[in-house]
């Protein structure tokens, strides 16, 4: 038996928490991640696909006021889901509302399983939140006809009774109805959670929810809230982790072959061999597509190895070259193999020497063209791979030292480690690690009474002649009085 893996997290910025979700993301091996509350603007929800490799993901963002300046977005809603599920996975557009997001998941055995993402207003206005449930409710309502749904995220309202002196009890009243009328389950309720009682940390209460139905409910295997310090978090939400049993594995099952098909190097035999191969299967799988019951993602996956075992059988095979140079195109290896072949006559004419021989003259005619070919195409490379870098600085910083340490090369004087105290950090956590050690000692003051000990003794002898002199009758401080003869002098000065 397999499972499905679900967690959900308000991040408070993904910016801020972009390393804590990473290492959550790979701890807890999650298949579908809703994240709420990212905070970024329209044009940097792309950033979202970067954070881990391996997840795509589904997103909006708060529209925000004409007058809204500062670097950062407002709210904000996704779902992170692994592109190695091998179902068929479909994004919800009609959710009419920014602060929803939707996501379609085909499985052999539970057929649809709708989970919608959803972060409600945090305001104390209830009008916005009853809007926004509203559009929630109309959501399940429909989409509950053709299989089951998900609810999850920040609901900014509990459906706790240890909660309502720390919660808005209107928002609160408006949650339980709705839970009540469709008869979802919660944690706190029926559904039994390992670790603390509360996910919003500051007020101890249930507020982040993962919704399902009595169906799904029989297959949950696990339910689990994070608790404080289990893992690194800059939010003051604990993330939420369900495990949901499944009869078939979710996971494509991913290649490792050394030898990768050369469809470059394939005949016109081989051709007809392999459409040979292909012919009778298809046809038998075409008679099953005629049926009434038939079940598109097991269709899809017979079609997918009745190819790959035509493919095996027939087509040529190549190992991957993981020393090719990126800029050697096939005009770069056209111009190669000429100059080789004028080189071989050359040698054979035996090697001789002046631009009067032939063979020496196309040789080095052809050798010369192979370079300015190369070089060009070199510097194409270059330009490109500099305007892919120069992209990415702006909108996937992931994506953007992925390139330069890409083309680092191997005599590089960047090091990618420090030394403190004789010990040597070459982890981004143990650098980060070593510099917040570095900057906690130099902002701590320092204890020792006989610190400085002649400036103090030196300052507090003049601060007392300053005393000493002002209680004295008619006195005046130290330096003297100043002339008014003087003052323009010192105001020029």
């Amino acid at each position: 038996m397999s499972s499905l893996k679900l967690l959900a997290w308000n991040v408070r910025g993904i910016m801020s928490s972009t390393v804590c979700l990473s290492n959550l993301l790979r701890s807890t091996d999650c298949d579908v991640c809703i994240i709420s509350e990212h905070k970024l603007k329209t044009r940097s929800l792309n950033y979202l696909s970067s954070i881990e490799q391996g997840y795509n993901c589904v997103c909006k963002a708060d529209s925000l006021p004409n007058f809204y300046n500062a670097y950062h977005g407002k709210g904000g809603i996704a779902i992170l889901y692994k592109s190695t599920l091998q179902f068929s996975i479909n994004e919800i557009h009609d959710t009419n509302s920014e602060r929803i997001v939707g996501l379609e998941i085909k499985t052999p055995s539970k057929g649809s399983l709708f989970i919608f993402g959803a972060y409600l207003p945090s305001d104390e206005s209830v009008d916005n939140y009853r809007t926004e449930l509203n559009i929630l409710d109309a959501l399940y309502t429909h989409y509950s006809n053709y299989g089951n749904v998900i609810i999850a995220g920040d609901l900014n309202a509990s459906c706790l009774e240890k909660d309502k002196l720390c919660s808005n009890k209107y928002k609160s009243a408006e949650l339980i109805k709705f839970v009540k009328r469709y008869q979802l389950l919660f944690s706190g309720g029926k559904i039994k959670h390992k670790g603390p009682d509360y996910t919003f940390i500051n007020k101890t209460s249930m507020i982040d929810y993962i919704l399902m139905n009595d169906s799904i409910y029989r297959q949950l295997k696990s339910y689990e809230i994070l608790s404080e310090g289990s893992v690194s978090s800059t939010s003051d939400h604990l993330p939420i982790l369900a495990e949901i049993v499944l009869q078939h594995n979710p996971h494509k099952i991913l290649n490792s072959f050394s030898k990768l098909p050369a469809w470059h190097k394939i005949t016109d035999d081989q051709i007809e061999l392999y459409k040979q191969f292909l012919h009778e299967p298809l046809q038998i799988l075409i008679k099953k597509m005629d049926s009434d019951n038939a079940d598109i993602d097991t269709l899809y996956n017979d079609m997918v190895t009745i190819l790959h075992a035509a493919a095996d059988k027939t087509v040529p095979k190549c190992s991957f070259n993981p020393f090719t140079k990126p800029y050697w195109t096939s005009g770069v290896k056209i111009a190669h193999e000429k100059e080789r072949t004028l080189r071989k006559a050359w040698v054979i004419d035996g090697r001789p020497r002046g631009m009067h021989y032939d063979s020496y003259k196309l040789y080095k005619k052809s050798k010369n063209e192979f370079r300015n070919i190369q070089q060009a195409a070199y510097e194409q490379y270059i330009q490109q791979t500099n305007d892919d870098i120069n992209k990415a600085a702006e909108c996937d910083i992931r994506l953007f030292w992925k390139l330069i340490k890409r083309n680092k090369t191997v005599s590089s004087k960047i090091y990618p480690e420090i030394i403190q105290d004789d010990n040597i950090c070459n982890t981004p956590e143990s650098i980060a690690n070593a510099f917040m050690d570095y900057f906690s000692k130099l902002y701590q003051p320092d204890s020792d009474e006989m610190y400085d000990n002649d400036t103090r003794q030196q300052i507090e002898l003049d601060y007392n002649k300053i005393l000493k002199s002002c209680y004295e009758q008619n006195a005046y401080l130290p330096g003297g009085i100043i002339k008014e003869s003087e003052v323009d002098g010192i105001i020029k000065l």
